[in-house]
């Protein structure tokens, strides 16, 4: 079964269940104020096959999850993710 990709133009916040097919074109890790050696957050700009760009972010709670599979230039699918 095939999933329906959208465009990035395509998101609102209405709904959590998209999927996109992204490129991280640039990414970069936000150190905790408490404690800078440990990371608050990893913020990322993704574009989709059309050029159309979006920020993201991943908080402290998913940090240690997602890290490792996030590299810059990299494409990536992303799941039934929230907007705001």
């Amino acid at each position: 079964m095939t999933s329906n990709i959208n465009l990035i133009s395509e998101i609102t916040p209405t709904r959590e269940t998209w999927s996109i097919k992204v490129r991280i074109i640039r990414l970069w890790r936000v150190p905790s104020f408490e404690n800078p050696s440990e990371e608050y957050s990893i913020e990322m700009i993704l574009m989709d096959e059309k050029g159309s760009k979006i920020s993201a972010s991943f908080k402290k709670s998913f940090v240690d999850m997602f890290s490792p599979l996030l590299m810059e230039n990299e494409f990536r699918l992303i799941k039934n993710f929230g907007v705001g």
